[in-house]
């Protein structure tokens, strides 16, 4: 993956998390400011020629049984950058981070037909849930 370099996100880096937005998510548009200077937050950008080829983020979150693990939201990779381990290094950014700063468990949801990446998270130590589970979520 020469050339290329993941960059963790801190609230300096707005202009970062706008490109990324507007590239995978180019229906949403919001002040990032927020998310940026929420402690909870967790984001990286894979970066090439000073481009967002790619990004992983999520949140440190509070389990009730005590407990702290992050969850990782979302990974993208620009469709013009796949399969050249941009995917790999975001997620192994993300969990690395994760392991340093001492939590327990990392977890994600993906699409049962997204084959790449349940390879990627599989060849990676990723165990499937052990239950059938589907995401529901409520735009509020």
């Amino acid at each position: 993956m020469p050339g290329v370099l993941v960059h963790p996100l801190t609230p300096a880096d707005h202009d970062l998390l706008d490109a990324a937005v507007r590239l995978f998510r180019a229906t949403e548009v919001a002040d990032h400011t927020p998310f940026l200077a929420d402690p909870a937050s967790i984001a990286f950008v894979a970066l090439e020629e000073g481009r967002v080829i790619g990004w992983a983020w999520g949140v440190r979150q509070r389990h009730a049984a005590g407990y702290s693990q992050v969850q990782l939201y979302e990974l993208a990779v620009a469709r013009t950058s796949r399969r050249r381990g941009v995917g790999r290094a975001l997620l192994t950014a993300f969990r690395d981070l994760a392991r340093a700063e001492g939590h327990r468990r990392m977890w994600l949801f993906t699409d049962q037909g997204n084959t790449a990446a349940k390879a990627l998270y599989a060849s990676e130590g990723g165990e499937p849930s052990p239950h059938d589970d589907a995401g529901y979520w409520w735009q509020l």
